[in-house]
């Protein structure tokens, strides 16, 4: 699969695109439907924390996701103009309520962990990020 590549505004309507390009792209390689969906559900909490608390819903912060397939992974980067957040310093569980609100937190966080085998930050220059999210995939799924 060649990379494929979607640039977007820092807003909560761009979700639903966000899903429909992950999994319009790599239904054509990952026939495994669990798998799919892992990756769908990580990559859209990513760009949904991102979207949320990195960038705070502003339209004119542009991201980019771009997604390959290699060797029986998936790799999917995430650039973003907000500086990274060390996605690894978070409590492992998530907390039933946040502190201070009546609301639950960190179950995107937690998906993503699941649901993915390595999750790479890294700060770039200017102080943006670079989210690095790669899924093995399993024997079913690969060389589709």
């Amino acid at each position: 699969m060649p990379k494929m590549a979607l640039q977007f505004g820092a807003t909560a309507e761009n979700l639903p695109i966000i899903r429909h390009f992950v999994r319009t792209h790599l239904s054509k390689v990952v026939s495994n439907s669990l798998e799919l969906n892992q990756i769908t559900v990580a990559i859209e909490e990513l760009c949904a924390n991102s979207i949320l608390h990195g960038n705070k819903e502003d339209a004119q912060k542009e991201l980019r996701l771009e997604l390959s397939v290699q060797g029986g992974e998936v790799h999917a980067y995430l650039y973003d103009p907000a500086p990274p957040y060390d996605i690894h310093s978070y409590p492992q569980e998530p907390r039933l309520l946040r502190a201070g609100t009546t609301r639950p937190g960190g179950f995107g966080i937690y998906l993503l962990r699941r649901f993915i085998d390595e999750i790479r930050v890294r700060r770039r220059k200017g102080g943006s990020s670079l989210y690095h999210l790669v899924k093995r995939l399993s024997s079913a799924s690969e060389g589709c």
